[in-house]
């Protein structure tokens, strides 16, 4: 048997999914669930873990674990920490839901009630140009999502110790982890990730975050 990689790995996932979409059989949820199980005892989740979740401060020893589906549940999110276990839980559908968002997302960019709100235009425009990415490249992102959150990116410190919550902060931590995909994706593959997928979008340029 052929050594498994998280290409191939992510190529089965996908093709599950895709399959119990278009006949809506919830069997290949289970041949789905059999599927995250197996991985989770291979190096490939160490592999994502040492790539994207150890090399943040306060995560060097965390680990990643695929989330599996009960009863064919799916869990409701799409990414989850568990400080106690120092894990991180990924939910493979979550990133197919995910698209769909995005997809949602442009729909929504021509309807009126878009520009009523500069906060949420600016949210969907930005999911409108993620679009664009491969979805093994938002697995990444949403990973990275999570890191954001858990190292909550976007608090800042008001005088007297107090904080506060920066307006937006779900766009900011998809904007930090986009910041960090491009520079994982230049340093291992030496690949510029806006050109390579026509990406639009220049804010990832100056956010920093903490």
């Amino acid at each position: 048997m052929a050594k498994r990689t998280l290409a191939s790995t992510w190529r089965n996932i996908e093709r599950l999914f895709e399959q119990h979409c278009r006949r809506s059989d919830d069997v290949k949820l289970d041949d789905l669930n059999d599927l995250l199980h197996k991985v989770n005892q291979t190096t490939v989740v160490e592999a994502l873990a040492t790539l994207l979740v150890n090399p943040y401060h306060g995560l060097e020893e965390a680990t990643l674990r695929f989330a599996l589906l009960p009863d064919r549940q799916p869990p409701p999110w799409k990414t989850s920490f568990s400080g106690e276990e120092n894990r991180l839980y990924v939910n493979a559908l979550g990133v197919f839901d995910f698209r769909r968002e995005c997809e949602e997302a442009q729909d929504r960019l021509a309807t009126p009630e878009a520009r009523r709100s500069f906060h949420l235009y600016r949210y969907h425009a930005f999911m409108t140009e993620l679009l664009k990415l491969p979805t093994h490249l938002m697995l990444f992102l949403l990973i990275l999502e999570k890191v954001a959150d858990v190292q909550d990116v976007s608090r800042v410190e008001k005088r007297g110790g107090d904080a506060e919550e920066n307006e937006g902060r779900a766009y900011l931590h998809l904007l930090w982890a986009f910041k960090e995909l491009e520079q994982f994706i230049h340093r291992n593959k030496g690949v510029d990730l806006r050109s390579e997928y026509g990406i639009l979008w220049l804010e990832s340029d100056w956010f920093v975050g903490r």
